[in-house]
C-alpha cells in the first residue's frame, strides 16, 4: 500500500506541511506527499503525452514496450495535455511545469522530467531586432512554461519599465513563424528544433534554456508527468511510478530508433538527432531541477503568471524515488 512505511524501503510519510521545491531540496522541509491508502493494482490509464520528439524517450517505452492493453494514448501539445488533464479527459500527462502551480487536484510524479542545461534547441525565440530592442512578441498557443520562461527573461534582463511596454500575442502557427506584426516569437517543439539549424525569418535567434542557464546557472525544467487526484486515487502509485521510470530507460535505450523515425518525419539529419538527445536534454528530476524550479515559479509569480503560492504535492517524495 502506498503511502506506508513498509511498502517502500527507506520511505517515511511526511506530514502535509507547507513545503516548497526549493526547501525541499535543501532538506529543510519534508515534501508534500499524497496518500492514497490503497492496494489496488495499476488499473486502465488514459494518458496525454506531448507529441513533441523532445518528450518521446519519456513514453516510448509504455506506447512500443511492455504496453498495457487497456491504456490509451493521445498525442498533443504541452497546452492541449494539461487542458485534458484539468478538463477531466486524461488520467495522467506529461504537462508543462507551470501548470503544477495553476491546476488545482493534481499530483506530481517525481523523478522523470524534460529539463535542459544548455542549448535545448527545441525552444526558441526568433527576432527581427536585437534582444533589447524587442518591444513585441508572437506567442505560440500550444506553449505555456515556454510563454512564461520568455516573458521572464525579458523582464529579468530589460527591466520592468521596459518589460510593462512589451506587447504579448498568442498567433497560431503559419504566421507566427513568418513574424508578421511583430518584433520576435517564441517558437517550440519539432518547428523550432527544424528552425534552429535551418535558416528562420529572424535575423536573431535566442535559445531559451541557454539564455536562462547563463542568467542563473541552473537547468530549466520544461515538463512533468502529473495527474488528477481522482484518477491516481485508482491506481497503485507505487506500481505506476515504476511503470514511467522503465517507460524513460526504454526510450533511452532506443534512442536511435527514435532519433531514426523522426529523421523521417522531420527532415533532419539522423547524427544531428542523436547528438540532440545526449547534449541538449535530461530526464532526471533532482535537486538542481527542484531548485529551478522554485526559481521558476518565484519569478512567474513576480511578473504575475501565477497566483499566489501553491503547494506542490508529490506522489512519493522526491528524496526517495529512482533516478
Amino acid at each position: 500500500m502506498l503511502g506506508t512505511r513498509d511498502s517502500v524501503p527507506g520511505y517515511f510519510q511526511p506530514s502535509l506541511r507547507d513545503w516548497n521545491c526549493s526547501q525541499c531540496a535543501r532538506g529543510e522541509r519534508r515534501a508534500r506527499v499524497f496518500d492514497p491508502r490503497f492496494g489496488l493494482h495499476l488499473r486502465a490509464v488514459h494518458f496525454a503525452l506531448i507529441s513533441f520528439l523532445n518528450a518521446r524517450p519519456l513514453w516510448w517505452g509504455l506506447v512500443h514496450g511492455n504496453r498495457s492493453a487497456d491504456d490509451t494514448f493521445e498525442l498533443t501539445s504541452p497546452a492541449r495535455c494539461a487542458d485534458l488533464i484539468a478538463d477531466g479527459a486524461a488520467d495522467l500527462g506529461l504537462i508543462p511545469a507551470i501548470e503544477l502551480e495553476r491546476l488545482s487536484d493534481i499530483v506530481a510524479i517525481p523523478s522523470i522530467c524534460i529539463a535542459s542545461e544548455t542549448e535545448v534547441r527545441s525552444v526558441l525565440m526568433v527576432s527581427k531586432v536585437p534582444f533589447e530592442e524587442i518591444r513585441s512578441v508572437g506567442l505560440d498557443p500550444g506553449s505555456r512554461t515556454s510563454l512564461a520562461l520568455a516573458r521572464i527573461l525579458l523582464g529579468e534582463r530589460l527591466g520592468a519599465g521596459v518589460y510593462q511596454r512589451i506587447k504579448f500575442d498568442s498567433i497560431e502557427r503559419p504566421a507566427l513563424l513568418k513574424l508578421e506584426g511583430h518584433d520576435a516569437a517564441v517558437v517550440i517543439g519539432d518547428p523550432a528544433l527544424q528552425m534552429s539549424k535551418s535558416g528562420s525569418p529572424g535575423t536573431f535567434r535566442y535559445d531559451l534554456a541557454s539564455e536562462w542557464y547563463r542568467m542563473f546557472g541552473e537547468p530549466f525544467v520544461f515538463g512533468l508527468w502529473a495527474g488528477r487526484r481522482s484518477a491516481l486515487e485508482r491506481v497503485d502509485g507505487r506500481e505506476l511510478l515504476d511503470r514511467l521510470v522503465a517507460s524513460r530507460a526504454y526510450g533511452l535505450s532506443h534512442l536511435d530508433r527514435i532519433a531514426r523515425e523522426a529523421s523521417e518525419e522531420l527532415g533532419l539529419p539522423l547524427g544531428e538527432l542523436i547528438e540532440y538527445f545526449g547534449s541538449a536534454l535530461h530526464y532526471d528530476f533532482g535537486e538542481r531541477e527542484a531548485r529551478a524550479l522554485a526559481r521558476f515559479y518565484s519569478l512567474a509569480r513576480k511578473y504575475s503568471l501565477i497566483e499566489g503560492q501553491k503547494e506542490i504535492e508529490w506522489l512519493i517524495d522526491p528524496r526517495f524515488t529512482p533516478s
